[in-house]
């Protein structure tokens, strides 16, 4: 998609693309009624060819799903751990992932490249242990050092987290 693709916009698409922005679920019909009331006078099937060819154009790229936290729990934890360096790493971080990803509240665990070689994201119940303290305490002998941080996680588009299941 060039630059050019966004700055030949007409009101109509920028309309278009504002509404979709806050719903991308809303019904053409709607779309073209709320174009109405701007001045714009076209039909939902004109609303409905548009955002063909602007998804076509690349434009539009797709569309997520924005979720609540469904468990009203929104108290979360990142754990970044420096391991020591040794010939058994890999199984150290195996050791690791294995004991994290039997935890009920584990959103993700992942290796890293750099001075950090793991990074653990956990949900937190403030009435429960302290599952980012078992976690150190347990491997504290492979590491080095580690950093807990508090996270505020608001929004999770959970096409995009499926991407990295592939």
């Amino acid at each position: 998609m060039s630059d050019d693709a966004w700055s030949n916009l007409d009101k109509v698409d920028q309309k278009i693309i504002e509404i979709l922005n806050e719903n991308a679920r809303t019904p053409s019909k709607e779309i073209a009624s709320e174009l109405k009331k701007s001045g714009h006078d076209v039909s939902d099937r004109t609303i409905r060819k548009r955002i063909e060819r602007l998804e076509k154009s690349g434009i539009i790229k797709g569309y997520k799903a924005v979720l609540t936290d469904v468990s009203g729990i929104n108290e979360y934890q990142a754990v970044m751990m420096k391991l020591k360096p040794s010939k058994s790493l890999e199984a150290v971080k195996d050791s690791i992932k294995d004991f994290i990803t039997k935890l009920d509240n584990y959103l993700l665990v992942a290796n890293m490249e750099g001075e950090w070689n793991m990074l653990v994201i956990l949900q937190v119940e403030s009435n429960k242990v302290n599952t980012s303290q078992k976690i150190v305490e347990k491997f504290s002998d492979e590491l080095i050092d580690y950093r807990i941080n508090e996270i505020d996680i608001r929004d999770t588009n959970v096409l995009n987290m499926s991407l990295l299941l592939l």
